[in-house]
């Protein structure tokens, strides 16, 4: 058999490796090409390579014919040693002088010494260390081991990095070199290193203390270098190298990573919770169906309320502050409506109390008076008798409105019926002592929003000085403004005009353009919007004087010059114009429906008169808003309609119908007008009387109710004995554009009568707390489209 020279080399390098001090051979006695194997192996072991291959072939490895019939034959005969060596060279005698286990020359992966461990030491290590620590001391001063902290830190933050970019491999090895010799110079920095390693891998208390006290004992830390409450230096702290920016942007990633993260933890619990929420809504839902959407909707109701109250205690609050400066204190108030009804029910029962005992004394020859007397009797018993508390309040109240004082209106303007004889002008002329007051007002249109009833009206005042000789200066003025349909007049006062204080010479002009914004709506029986009327108060300047002196001022003036009357009139436009048939029969029917406001005679049972009480006008009734049904603002009804209804509560039934009036409607204008018939019949055993009442009225398209209530029905308070009733008819003229494509309805009303129950002689109130008799809803619908 014959061997390649190259796997007979290999095979003794892989020998030489595995090889121990005492010479052994892996073959058998075995002869081969020219000698034995054990020759041939001492021959390579102390022959070079190069005598191998010369051996080799001069022994005819080299020197073969190539045939192919002798390749064959020593192909064969190689498999057949080939088969026999590998049963008989396995080796039994050799072991590792590392791990005493046995060596395989064959196996692939043999054995290797392994490489001591930097942290995991042995304990001969560790030993060594532990006696090496009694003979630590420290060879520097102080001053050479600052020195010694500032090199090394010059050489690791400069001169290697200067080093490494000129590409200097000699210069920076030598220079490292520098490094570690000063770095193992101080022997506080192989301390450090153990201390930092003992508490990094938490090694007993005792061996931290030994080290912290050998730290100590080498004379601590160098000079210039802090050591924070973790016990030992980094490397970092040692050379006092900063945060790279690879490593700032990689916390700062991390951060910014970690609030991501927060962040998603936090929407993820967020969201369990809104679907646990929602799965118990649903569970709820299931459970007790349409409870959710009433709780909904009397929280709405209650934000609503809320925020209502709010706003009317800022405005009343407001109102206060503006009547405490004009008055100088808070005026009396009643603090809720239900405790100004009781003051009212008790001051009536006083009162009634009072006549029954005058009757009862047989008072009774008293004189009868014409009626020219009794009104002076009836004003000079107002002059001299004490107001009452309502008096008080309304005064209180009327005062507070806006911040302006008030003062009892002009009869036919609240009723809105105005006398043959006065004379409905827009202007007016007067002249008193030398001034002469001209005014002239016009309807401004473009500041005018009558569906809001809203009406802007401009009036133009000039003042003229006749006087030939004196030099007038105006000081201030006074107007009484009266809407129509108001029982009270609105005082304007106050400092000079336009906020100026002009000085007129003789036969000098003062002309100035105001406007008047009224909050009104127009009343078929008149023309006008408002009266007014004033005065200008002025001093007459003497020779030489530039203007007033101060205590002419503060005197007010020493004279008045009366602005005359004049009225706001509507435009031909916006005025209500009744229209009246040829016939007689529609004659008679006008004449009924214009006293469309009094009280029709029921034919069950007359109403009874109210006691004395009862007789004072009520207040003027107010008016605020609510938000609408959603139905009524998008047209799209969702109940029945209907222009009539009837309730029953409290054993008084209220009954309504309701029909539209052509003639007093004008489509193009959005103005249409609908007269309504109520009914309110007594069902009860006990006398009743009507004290007030609350109407809601909401127009098709708007968003809100408007709100009316106040005392008294149709200026009364009718009281109703058992099976009685009172029956009256008025109207309701709305300015709104129906939406004829939807529905034919104008509008929705409803509402509810106040009253009380009486005792059998109908004379006094058996309780103070009154109670509700509902007007049912019913709607105002265009019979063109119904």
């Amino acid at each position: 058999m014959k061997f390649q020279p190259i796997v007979l080399a290999l095979f003794v390098m892989e020998a030489e490796a595995f090889m121990s001090s005492t010479p052994w051979s892996p073959f058998p006695t075995t002869n081969l090409v020219g000698g034995s194997s054990n020759d041939m192996l001492s021959q390579a072991l102390v022959r070079p390579q190069s005598d191998l291959w010369a051996s080799a072939s001069g022994s005819g490895f080299l020197d073969e014919d190539d045939n192919e019939d002798d390749d064959e034959d020593d192909e064969d005969e190689d498999d057949d040693e080939e088969m026999e060596l590998s049963s008989t060279r396995r080796y039994t005698g050799a072991t590792s002088p590392f791990t005493g286990m046995k060596l395989d020359p064959w196996d692939p992966n043999p054995l290797i010494k392994p490489r001591p461990s930097r942290i995991f030491k042995e304990d001969l290590v560790s030993a060594s260390s532990q006696n090496s620590d009694e003979d630590l001391k420290q060879t520097m001063s102080d001053e050479e081991r600052k020195e010694n902290l500032q090199v090394m830190r010059q050489i690791r933050k400069s001169d290697l990095p200067d080093l490494r970019m000129r590409k200097d491999h000699a210069g920076w090895v030598e220079a490292n070199n520098d490094l570690k010799r000063r770095y193992a110079k101080d022997p506080w920095f192989m301390v450090n290193e153990r201390l930092r390693d003992a508490i990094q891998l938490g090694e007993p208390d005792e061996q931290v203390e030994y080290l912290k006290s050998l730290a100590e004992k080498v004379g601590g830390p160098p000079p210039g270098l802090e050591i924070g409450a973790k016990g030992y230096a980094v490397h970092t702290e040692i050379y006092e190298i900063g945060i790279s920016p690879t490593r700032a942007a990689s916390m700062l990633e991390r951060e910014i990573r970690e609030e991501r993260a927060a962040r998603g933890r936090a929407m993820m619990a967020e969201r369990m919770k809104n679907q646990e929420k929602a799965q118990r809504q649903y569970e709820e839902d299931m459970r007790n169906p349409g409870l959710r959407e009433d709780r909904e909707a009397k929280e709405r109701r209650e934000r609503t309320m809320r925020r209502l109250m709010e706003e009317i205690e800022a405005d009343n609050k407001k109102k206060r502050e503006r009547a405490k400066e004009i008055l100088g204190k808070v005026p009396e108030t009643p603090e809720s409506r239900t405790k100004a009804m009781e003051k009212a029910l008790k001051e009536a029962r006083d009162e009634v109390l009072k006549i029954r005992k005058e009757q009862k004394e047989g008072e009774s020859g008293r004189k009868k008076l014409s009626a020219a007397d009794e009104e002076e009797d009836d004003e000079d018993e107002d002059d001299e008798r004490p107001k009452s508390g309502a008096d008080r309040a309304r005064e209180a109240a009327a005062a507070a409105a806006g911040g302006r004082p008030r003062l009892p209106g002009d009869e036919d303007v609240t009723r809105g019926e105005l006398d043959e004889s006065t004379k409905v002008e827009s202007s007016s002329s007067t002249t008193t002592g030398p001034l002469q007051v001209e005014v002239s007002s016009v309807y401004n249109k473009e500041q005018s929003d009558p569906p809001m009833r809203k009406h802007c009206f401009q009036y133009t005042i000039r003042i003229t000085n006749n006087s030939p000789t004196d030099t007038i200066q105006l000081l201030g003025r006074r107007f009484e403004i009266q809407t129509v349909g108001s029982s009270m007049k609105d005082i304007v006062q106050g400092e000079g005009v336009t906020g100026r204080t002009p000085v007129l010479k003789p036969g000098e002009v003062f002309e100035y353009t105001s406007t008047a914004p009224l909050s009104v709506r127009p009343i078929g029986t008149t023309i006008i919007a408002a009266r007014m009327r004033g005065e200008y108060r002025y001093v007459v300047l003497a020779p030489g004087q530039q203007t007033a002196s101060t205590e002419q001022i503060q005197a007010g003036g020493e004279a008045k010059a009366e602005l005359g009357t004049f009225h706001f009139i509507f435009p031909e436009d916006q005025r209500v114009k009744p229209f009246r048939s040829d016939t007689e029969e529609d004659d008679a029917e006008d004449d009924d429906e214009e006293d469309e406001d009094e009280p029709v005679a029921s034919t069950e049972a007359k109403p009874s008169p109210a006691p004395a009480a009862s007789a004072a006008p009520p207040a003027p009734s107010s008016t605020t808003t609510l938000p609408g049904d959603k139905d009524m603002k998008s047209g799209d009804i969702a109940v029945p309609l209907n222009d009539s209804s009837e309730a029953s509560t409290e054993d008084v039934r209220v009954q309504v119908t309701s029909s539209y009036r052509p003639e007093r409607s004008d489509d193009a204008l959005g103005k249409h007008c609908f007269a309504y018939n109520i009914r309110i019949t007594n069902e009860s055993n006990k006398p009743i009387q009507l004290v007030s009442r609350r109407f809601e009225i909401q127009t098709i398209g708007s968003p809100n109710k408007d709100v009316v209530q106040g005392a008294g029905v149709t200026g009364r308070q009718p009281i109703l004995k058992p099976g009685e009733s009172f029956e009256y008819t008025s109207t309701a003229p709305l300015s709104v554009r129906p939406i004829t494509d939807k529905t034919p309805v104008v509008a929705r009303m409803q509402g509810e009568y106040n009253f009380v129950r009486l005792t059998e002689d109908a004379s006094t109130p058996v309780s103070s707390t009154p109670l509700q008799a509902k007007l049912a809803m019913f709607h105002f619908i265009l019979p063109a489209i119904a």
